[in-house]
């Protein structure tokens, strides 16, 4: 049983698995949280070329751009990758059952960051929209409710009806993950990286 799995390793997956993991060390009560985030391997991300984005070389490639964001995770003990296809989500008792091509997972909070493409998940939870924020045509959007599906179930990035760029795609998931820590902490709680000593 993890605590999230989070669908989907693009700008939205990673925005949110990252800030997630961040904390592990930092409150006593994400201390002992795990976490697997499961993709596909064809996140949009691979094709792109990146000139707005802050704090990254300009023009950074997509695939590199994704290896860093790779090895960025891998300093945090609390999460685990698959490489994966997600088939089926089902509410059970104390979470989700997440059902992939190879294995079967139980979480007690999945957060969904597949992109505008398509959504072939099944999941009696979710209704599909048509992305509305969106130049090209035939894209799809989950329903949610400030990226609520359901309880324990959230939408993050394009899958929500965010505007395509990355930096808004990304922020949408660490959005997600801190309003997974106001549900664990009853309170407003942000994952904020330490701040250096002034000398």
């Amino acid at each position: 049983m993890y605590d999230v799995l989070i669908i989907g390793a693009g700008a939205a997956g990673y925005g949110c698995t990252l800030t997630l993991s961040s904390v592990e060390d930092k409150f006593d009560w994400a201390k002992d949280k795990k976490y697997l985030m499961i993709d596909d391997g064809k996140s949009d991300i691979l094709k792109a070329s990146f000139f707005n984005l802050a704090g990254v070389p300009f023009g950074i490639g997509g695939d590199e751009l994704l290896s860093n964001m790779q090895t960025q995770l891998k300093n945090f003990k609390s999460c685990e990758t698959k490489s994966a296809t997600v088939n089926k989500i089902t509410k059970i008792e104390n979470g989700y059952e997440v059902v992939s091509n190879n294995n079967i997972y139980q979480s007690k909070i999945v957060v969904i960051a597949t992109g505008m493409h398509k959504f072939d998940i099944e999941c009696e939870l979710t209704n599909i929209l048509p992305h509305n924020d969106i130049m090209k045509p035939n894209k799809i959007c989950l329903e949610n409710q400030n990226n609520k599906i359901a309880e324990n179930l959230y939408v993050a990035g394009l899958a929500s009806g965010a505007k395509t760029m990355f930096a808004i795609a990304n922020g949408e998931g660490a959005k997600v993950a801190c309003d997974i820590f106001k549900s664990w902490t009853g309170k407003s709680s942000v994952a904020h990286d330490s701040i250096k000593d002034k000398k």
